[in-house]
């Protein structure tokens, strides 16, 4: 990805960068989070924990150096998520933020999320 757009992303509002989330992802059929050795991470405490997903590597592994230090990028499938990772975290009270970068995300709520992500795969 080039760094230009990469930029350009960052630093557009939250919607623009929503609706370029729920492009990427249907696009390339995948969403990034990060691992660690002990597994996923989550941001926050029990009560108000979030899952951060990302459309692209690069996206995911800017926050490496900001916020996790021993992690690494790793892909989800996009059915998969679709499919049973929405509902796991709905069960979990997990809640997602996609974009996370420089301490805020954008934060929308499981069901919302897959119906985007669906609505947009519809066009393929």
């Amino acid at each position: 990805m080039m760094e230009k757009e990469m930029k350009y992303v960052l630093n557009t509002d939250i919607e623009k960068q929503y609706e370029y989330f729920i492009k990427k992802v249907a696009d390339f059929g995948k969403v990034w989070s990060l691992k660690d050795l002990d597994g996923w991470v989550t941001l926050g405490v029990e009560e108000d924990e979030f899952f951060p997903i990302w459309p692209k590597k690069e996206f995911a592994e800017i926050c490496i150096g900001e916020e996790w230090d021993d992690c690494y990028a790793e892909s989800i499938d996009l059915e998969d998520f679709l499919d049973d990772w929405i509902n796991g975290l709905k069960e979990d009270n997990i809640r997602i933020t996609v974009m996370w970068n420089n301490g805020s995300g954008i934060d929308r709520e499981w069901d919302r999320l897959r119906e985007d992500i669906e609505i947009e795969l519809e066009k393929y």
